[in-house]
């Protein structure tokens, strides 16, 4: 493998596609030991294998930290709260990513084009390493789209696919409606006040979702209902449909939705143009309800809508599947 080092320091987010287990190995490898070797602070988050054998090949070291790789993907929004916090103490990390589902993968791929603008003004070299045989092929376009830089070939190179992150989120900014859409929701609320949208998500997923998932919920949709009061035009519409290990929020206004393409998936701080000028971000309330729930969004000839979807963590097969109450 050739060297690691790519001669100039700022935030570099590279894309690794591995085959197998031996193929993440054998590119993990090298990259540590320069890392270490260079007295860089070095991260691995890896899975048990992967990080076992790294560790056989590389040695203990002040300056490498091996910790279990994630198992979920969680929301993508927090992830981008966790590097924040996370990149200022290593100058080098690589993370073996989780494997996403198809329903998650379109949040998943603009965590991937944000941490761009997030993360840029850290000193860190971050590898995002991705199983490819989980992988689709418009998922593995939408992954070299995103990152900046792409090991290959035994090599570290400029990324030709890269796209500037906000022309990325433009193309990606409108999502499909779900389908239980097209089903009958079990409660359609038009101009509902905050503390009615707060009721009627507490009492239709009682049954459905443990209690911090419905404090989630609860608190997303209150901020999804401000939102589209105070910003968007009536009338605002809410509809909820509950099923088993699962509840689908949405809210619709006859407005056009958030004028920043960003919104909600960076802090209002964090907004920036083509340039990297800052312009006036979202507000926090949609920041924090990407951290909670599943979040998609669309305008279409009814408006704009916000759909906001908790899941149950440890789905039981045995529950009622009865759609209604």
């Amino acid at each position: 493998m050739t060297s690691t080092t790519l001669g100039h320091r700022s935030f570099r987010h590279e894309l690794f596609l591995y085959g197998s287990t031996e193929d993440l190995v054998e590119f993990v490898v090298p990259w540590a030991r320069d890392g270490v070797a260079a007295g860089d602070p070095t991260l691995l988050l890896l899975r048990t294998d992967a990080a076992q054998a790294v560790l056989h090949e590389v040695g203990p070291s002040p300056y490498l930290t091996v910790e279990t790789a994630l198992a979920e993907p969680g929301q993508p929004a927090q992830h981008v709260s966790a590097a924040s916090t996370l990149l200022p103490s290593y100058a080098r990390v690589v993370h073996q990513e989780p494997m996403i589902a198809p329903s998650q993968w379109r949040e998943w791929r603009r965590l991937e084009a944000v941490l761009n603008l997030a993360l840029r003004h850290y000193d860190t070299w971050a590898v995002c390493a991705y199983d490819e045989c989980a992988l689709s092929s418009d998922m593995v376009s939408d992954l070299h789209a995103t990152h900046p830089l792409i090991a290959q070939d035994g090599e570290h190179r400029h990324n030709d696919s890269y796209q500037h992150p906000v022309n990325f989120l433009v193309q990606q900014s409108e999502d499909a409606p779900d389908a239980v859409e097209r089903s009958r929701p079990a409660v359609e609320l038009v101009d509902p006040s905050p503390a009615a949208a707060r009721a009627a998500v507490k009492w239709f997923s009682h049954r459905w979702l443990p209690d911090e998932e419905i404090d989630k919920l609860i608190f997303a949709t209150h901020e999804a209902v401000l939102n589209a009061l105070r910003h968007g035009r009536p009338p605002t519409v809410l509809r909820l449909w509950p099923e088993r290990d699962r509840v689908t929020v949405t809210v619709t206004d006859a407005g056009h939705g958030p004028d920043s393409t960003l919104g909600g998936l960076l802090p209002n701080e964090l907004s920036t143009t083509i340039a990297g000028d800052p312009v006036p971000g979202p507000a926090l309330g949609l920041w924090l309800i990407h951290q909670l729930v599943d979040v998609t969004r669309r305008t279409d000839v009814d408006g704009y809508t916000i759909r906001l979807t908790a899941t149950h963590p440890t789905p039981t097969p045995d529950r009622s599947t009865s759609p209604h109450l």
